[in-house]
């Protein structure tokens, strides 16, 4: 059990244990009592006539729309219902529950004005795995409105949420099976439940994931091409370290050491191909881009990111409430981009490469690693089927952050498109690992032709993969290889050596 007696409380760690592991969750109830201080704050302002954002008015273009007493008590509902409006397939399930912990942090703060039994609400849905259905397109909208949406109409009884074997199952119905009644909300907590950055950095953090494995992967990969190219290992001496201050290039040198240790394959050239010699830095810019991204979602974390804010005072209303932009997680968004652009490099790099171990000039080994060549081909149209992905994934890392829009008459004329931009990331993670998987088969038939024993590392993958694709004798359709081989990135055997060497 995790109990929450601040809101810093939760941290990365947290919300990774709640998400994905199940781990129970409480709320001190001293920090109950302060959100209630909150609650009774706002309030007091709404009773003394100042006008809320969301609670006495309308939203968007509808702002200066002033609403009756029964109107007002309306809303709340009538906020969750209208823009769920996203479709497809869904966000995964960590990520929906992360969404609900993330959304916690702006409620315990006291500054949104909710109540202490929406707090207990929502962890209770968390601690009896209610969670939400999130569909992962048309998200196009200022902050996180349309998946905080889908994600929280589910507390009052409508939307969908994951049902028996993760099918879709009507709220309603789930939370008829928990005995649990349809929340009902109060002033502002319709609003509280929409507004702010909460989808993103649960989405975030999951490709975060998704990618740092991503990048051990290529690197694994990187080691089994040097070798099989018989590349000087001067791009990842340990004379390199004091003279690099990129945090990167240190991670990645250590790494390809520790896949290279033990090798005795000696270099047939005095100097590698710039594609072999700059993989520490190509790699090491992504390893940096991925640290920036989780500080990025470390400072989401715990940063108040509603509108509109409460900020109490002396006066006599006891406050005042700003239309604020904190919603707008341009810094995440931005960092997304810059994650994106580092992952193209990383396939990209891949297939120059994989290129490399084709030309004999430079390897000393048959022509395109044919058995027999003119017979044989070869992987030469494995090299192709790479380029084809490579400018796939080149597309996919144009900044989709720019193609932000106009929409709401005006009001909500700019947008930050961080859940497009993040969703793509997983595309391009697809791609880069199947350029990974075709740059693997060329490596491996690089070593068994060449002879010697590789780095330890390197000899593990080899002996792995050797129990299932045997040695390429003489031609043969390369994409049943290729596709085992891209399963076999994402087995256990294969994360047991990204354990041990990566």
């Amino acid at each position: 059990m995790i109990t929450l007696r601040q809101p810093a409380d939760l941290t990365w760690d947290v919300v990774e244990a709640v998400a994905y592991d199940h781990a129970r969750l409480a709320i001190d109830e001293a920090l109950l009592a302060r959100v209630e201080q909150g609650r009774a704050a706002l309030l007091h302002l709404i009773d003394q006539g100042v006008p809320c954002y969301g609670v006495t008015t309308g939203l968007g273009a509808l702002s200066t729309t002033e609403l009756t007493d029964a109107e007002r008590a309306e809303l709340p509902h009538h906020m969750l219902r209208a823009r769920a409006a996203a479709i497809g397939p869904p966000l995964p399930k960590p990520v929906a529950r992360a969404t609900l912990v993330i959304r916690l942090v702006n409620f315990l703060s006291g500054l949104d004005g909710v109540s202490a039994d929406l707090c207990r609400f929502v962890v209770d849905r968390l601690n009896d795995d209610f969670t939400p259905w999130i569909p992962g397109l048309g998200h196009g909208i200022a902050a996180d409105v349309t998946a905080n949406c889908h994600a929280c109409q589910t507390f009052i009884g409508e939307g969908f949420v994951f049902g028996p074997d993760d099918r879709r199952q009507p709220a309603a119905e789930a939370l008829v099976a928990r005995g649990v009644e349809p929340y009902r909300l109060g002033f502002k907590e319709g609003l509280a439940l929409l507004s702010g950055v909460t989808a993103a950095p649960a989405y975030a953090l999951d490709a975060y994931r998704c990618l740092a494995r991503l990048l051990k992967l290529a690197t694994m990969v990187a080691a089994v091409s040097m070798d099989g190219l018989a590349a000087p290992k001067d791009a990842v001496d340990p004379a390199l370290l004091p003279v690099s201050a990129e945090p990167g290039v240190g991670a990645l040198i250590a790494a390809l050491q520790r896949w290279l240790a033990g090798s005795r394959i000696e270099p047939v050239k005095l100097q590698a191909p710039v594609s072999y010699r700059v993989t520490p830095q190509v790699h090491g810019a992504l390893f940096d881009a991925l640290q920036q991204l989780r500080e990025r979602i470390e400072r989401a974390l715990v940063s108040f990111t509603d509108n509109p804010l409460m900020v109490r005072d002396e006066s006599p209303q006891g406050g005042r409430l700003l239309s604020v932009g904190l919603f707008h997680n341009q810094h995440l968004v931005n960092q997304v981009e810059q994650v994106a652009l580092a992952l193209a490099h990383v396939g990209c790099l891949s297939e120059r490469r994989l290129h490399r171990l084709l030309n004999p000039v430079i390897t000393g080994l048959t022509p395109q690693l044919a058995a027999r060549p003119g017979l044989d081909a070869g992987l030469v149209v494995a090299h192709k089927a790479s380029l084809g992905l490579a400018a796939h994934l080149r597309l996919l890392a144009q900044p989709i952050s720019l193609a932000t829009g106009d929409s709401s008459g005006g009001q909500e004329d700019y947008m930050a498109l961080a859940l497009p931009a993040i969703a793509r990331l997983y595309d391009m993670a697809e791609m880069a690992t199947s350029m990974l998987a075709y740059e693997l088969l060329a490596g491996l038939v690089a070593l068994d032709r060449r002879g010697g024993q590789a780095g330890d590392g390197v000899e593990a993958v080899r002996a792995y993969v050797r129990q299932f694709i045997p040695p390429l004798e003489q031609d043969r359709s390369p994409g049943p290889d290729v596709e085992q081989l891209r399963q076999m990135l994402d087995s256990a055997a294969v994360q047991a050596l990204l354990d041990r060497f990566g």
